[in-house]
């Protein structure tokens, strides 16, 4: 009986398994270790790659890190363009499931990684020239998602002013986090989002 082999992978598949798993172990450490505490020696030995293969793809410690927290961003974006907003009709009820979306990305993971190096941004000027674009690359990417999943909210003239404090209201509510239990954080975001839905200027569209 002949058996059939699997295909050898290319040598860009094995580019790109190599570069994810050392995103993945990135945004892994640094949650475990914390910004101070993260080392690529660290991040290689849990992603089973050298040394010489994560500088190859991450020059510095800050581009891995970011580039680390823009993949996972990414892959929840993915998840949040996967279904459009079209539950409800009028434009209030449309903004609850985004913003409800909304908390889902930055929570978890990206919600740890972000507070770790904002903190550390502060005083490493290669970290915060490297976050000031992820964060402007970030609100592109969020734009654009929700032209996908609710083109009639993104024509609207409150859209931009409504999405900039619905994630500084996320953001800030995860830093809760520092000092308060993950339930009571959870538990605080259903009044904030109706605090925001309460003061949308919903002008005609």
């Amino acid at each position: 009986m002949s058996t059939v082999r699997p295909a050898r992978r290319t040598q860009a598949e094995r580019r790109a398994a190599t570069r994810k798993a050392l995103l993945d172990a990135t945004i892994d450490v640094l949650v475990d270790r914390g910004y101070a505490g993260l080392t690529t020696t660290l991040v290689c030995e849990r992603a089973g790659v050298t040394r010489g293969a994560q500088a190859h793809y991450f020059a510095t410690k800050a581009d891995l890190v970011v580039q680390a927290l823009s993949h996972l961003t990414d892959a929840l974006v993915a998840d949040l363009v996967s279904t459009p907003i079209d539950v409800v009709d009028d434009p209030a009820g449309q903004y609850a499931v985004l913003l409800d979306r909304l908390w889902e990305i930055f929570s978890g993971p990206v919600s740890a990684a972000q507070l770790e190096l904002f903190v550390a941004a502060r005083t490493d000027a290669d970290l915060h020239r490297h976050l000031v674009q992820f964060d402007q690359a970030v609100l592109d990417t969020l734009d654009g998602a929700a032209r996908q999943v609710a083109p009639q909210l993104v024509e609207r003239p409150e859209f931009a002013s409504v999405m900039t404090t619905a994630i500084a209201t996320i953001r800030g509510l995860r830093m809760l986090r520092a000092v308060s239990s993950e339930r009571a954080v959870r538990r605080a975001w259903s009044p904030a989002r109706d605090q925001l839905l309460a003061g949308l200027p919903l002008e005609p569209s």
